[in-house]
């Protein structure tokens, strides 16, 4: 028997896979809020703030959320006697997301905008923010995201080299002959599917900077490869990939490298097949 391939590496294929992953999975619902009022003042914030909360969502007298008040500003620094009235984010695009939103909506965007109000229908439900990122709906996005990426880079590779032996000659010797030792005992098994499939992401990697398949310069694009293989081996190995706001704000620019990458390579692969 010889399995098939099956590379679905369109963006529609993942944007299906992510629509179902939405930013209400890893928002900290209403009912859970920390609130501040227009009338505190950022002093007295700060002295109940205990647990270092970096944004509050503001509410009215009628507990509706009006804006959201940045609190992280004064984790270090006295807390002035100035009215949160007179310092807070009213409500606007800016600050929210749909709670129907992909999560990766928020995420592309965070590093900038690291705390939205959640909106659902006629209403605020929930927050969102950078630290947020290290929750398992997270987690799991990025895990399909990083895999689509390889599916990708994958099928960019067999089209660009009809013969796999071409392509794995850009490989170093040792990579080369792991590589193959791989295909042997597979074929041995009857599990083999193509050689590219035993191709490690660092592997594809290689081939794509060494070729320049992607006409873009090879140390930059050697350096985003590094880091979303690092981003990769830590999703995958349950370790904490975004545990301060500079690993996180890390998280947010790979993503969006990833997806720049994806679909450039689908224009490689579409080139190659017209």
């Amino acid at each position: 028997m010889n399995w098939a391939t099956n590379h679905d590496a369109s963006l529609d294929a993942l944007k299906l896979v992510q629509g179902s992953l939405k930013v209400e999975l890893m928002m900290v619902p209403r009912e859970d809020f920390v609130t501040c009022t227009p009338d505190e003042t950022a002093a007295q914030v700060k002295a109940r703030n205990l647990h270092q909360f970096s944004y509050f969502p503001v509410v009215n007298g009628d507990k509706r959320v009006i804006g959201l008040y940045h609190a992280e500003r004064w984790f270090t620094e006295d807390a002035p006697e100035t009215r949160i009235s007179h310092d807070f984010a009213p409500l606007s695009e800016d600050i929210v997301i749909g709670a129907d939103a992909s999560i990766f909506d928020f995420v592309m965007q965070a590093d900038t905008h690291p705390t939205n109000l959640v909106v659902s229908g006629n209403q605020i439900a929930g927050l969102v923010s950078l630290s947020d990122l290290q929750k398992l709906p997270v987690r799991a996005s990025l895990f399909a995201l990083i895999t689509s990426l390889e599916m990708a880079m994958a099928l960019a590779i067999e089209r660009n080299w009809k013969a796999p032996a071409d392509w794995m000659n850009l490989l170093s010797d040792g990579r080369k002959q792991k590589l193959k030792d791989a295909i042997d005992d597979a074929k041995k098994r009857d599990s083999f599917v193509s050689e590219i499939a035993f191709a490690q992401l660092s592997d594809k990697a290689g081939v794509i900077c060494k070729s320049n398949l992607l006409n873009e310069g090879r140390n930059k694009l050697g350096k985003t490869f590094r880091d979303i293989e690092r981003l990769r081996n830590k999703v995958a190995h349950a370790d904490q990939y975004a545990a301060t706001p500079e690993t996180a704000k890390s998280v947010c620019r790979a993503v969006r490298s990833i997806y720049s990458m994806k679909a450039n390579l689908l224009k490689v692969i579409e080139a190659k097949e017209s």
